[in-house]
C-alpha cells in the first residue's frame, strides 16, 4: 500500500498479520529499491532452486501470512484505514490475492464503512493458472448491489507473468485510481 499526498510517496506498507513499514526510495534510487524488494528473477532458476528470493518475499515467510482457519482480509483492510484514514493525501491501496478470503460479509461491511476515507482499493487476483480465473468470492459482486463503495477496482486475468500482463494490470490500476482521485478531495 501507498499514500500520495501532493509531495508523492509518503510511506510504503505491508500489511499481512502484522502491518509492515518498507523503506521509501529516493528518487536516485528507485531502481534499486524495486529490484530489491519485487524483482522476481529468472524462472528459471527459481524452478532450479536456484533463484534468488526478494525482501518482499522473506517478509512474506516471516510473518506466516495464513493463519489457521483460513485467510481473513477484513482485520487488514481496517489496519490500512486506521495507518492512513487521518493522514492528509489519498491511499493507494493494493491487495494481491492468491485466494478468495473467508470473510466476504466482513470484507464488504468494511469497504462500505471505510468508504469516507481517501483510500483506493485496488484487489489484484495473482493466479498462475492458464486454464481458469481465480474467483475472488464476496469481491467478485462489488459495484453489482446500490451502496457499494465505488473506491474499489478488481483485476483478474490469466497469464499474470508475461510482460503485457504485468503493463495492463499497472495501466488498469492508474487510470481507476487516477479517476477517483479527481472525484475525491484530499483527506
Amino acid at each position: 500500500m501507498s499514500h500520495i499526498d501532493r509531495e508523492g510517496p509518503a510511506a510504503f506498507w505491508v500489511f499481512q498479520r502484522k502491518p509492515v513499514r518498507i523503506p521509501v526510495p529516493g528518487p536516485e534510487e528507485a531502481a534499486r529499491w524495486v529490484d530489491e524488494w519485487f524483482a522476481r528473477g529468472d524462472p528459471v532458476d527459481a524452478m532450479r532452486g536456484e533463484g534468488r528470493g526478494n525482501a518482499a518475499e522473506r517478509l512474506v515467510k516471516k510473518n506466516k501470512a495464513f493463519g489457521p482457519g483460513g485467510f481473513t482480509l477484513a482485520p487488514a483492510l481496517e489496519a490500512i484505514v486506521a495507518a492512513t484514514g487521518d493522514l492528509a493525501g489519498h491511499t493507494l491501496a493494493v491487495v494481491v490475492l492468491t485466494a478468495a478470503p473467508h470473510d466476504g460479509a466482513a470484507v464488504i461491511a468494511t469497504l462500505k464503512r471505510a468508504a469516507r476515507y481517501p483510500v483506493f482499493w485496488a484487489f489484484v487476483g495473482a493466479n498462475n493458472d492458464f486454464e481458469r480465473v481465480l474467483h475472488l468470492g464476496a469481491l467478485d459482486t462489488i459495484g453489482e448491489r446500490p451502496g457499494d463503495p465505488e473506491n474499489v477496482l478488481v483485476l483478474k486475468t490469466q497469464g499474470w507473468g508475461s510482460e503485457f500482463g504485468g503493463w495492463w494490470r499497472t495501466r488498469q490500476i492508474k487510470k481507476a485510481s487516477a479517476r477517483w482521485r479527481r472525484r475525491v478531495p484530499p483527506g
